[in-house]
């Protein structure tokens, strides 16, 4: 048999568990709101994104064609300079190694 003093430390064990239960009860419920929130709002920005899409003319698909090709020029004009700059750089930190030796 339990006695007094056992029941009640089993009871104060108890109810600081249900104390702490109930904060993270209280911290995912603040969670699945601000995941809700989110996904709201992706949706909104989907539809809006997909009626866009939708309503789009050839002209406007042209446009974007386009521009996602000076985009992709750019792009890779811009890397093989970068390239150039990382091999120059190489050159020059070798030959400065080898004066240095």
């Amino acid at each position: 048999m339990s006695t007094i003093e056992e029941v009640k430390q089993h009871l104060k064990k108890a109810k600081q568990e249900l104390r702490e239960a109930r904060k993270d009860i209280e911290e995912l419920k603040i969670r699945e709101q601000l995941y809700l929130e989110r996904l709201d709002n992706w949706a909104e920005k989907n539809q809006i994104l997909n009626n866009k899409i939708s309503n789009m003319t050839m002209d406007e698909v042209a446009q974007m064609q386009k521009a996602k090709a000076e985009y992709v020029d750019k792009y890779t004009k811009d890397l093989e300079v970068a390239e150039a700059f990382d091999k120059q750089s190489q050159v020059k930190l070798d030959t400065l190694g080898v004066n240095n030796e």
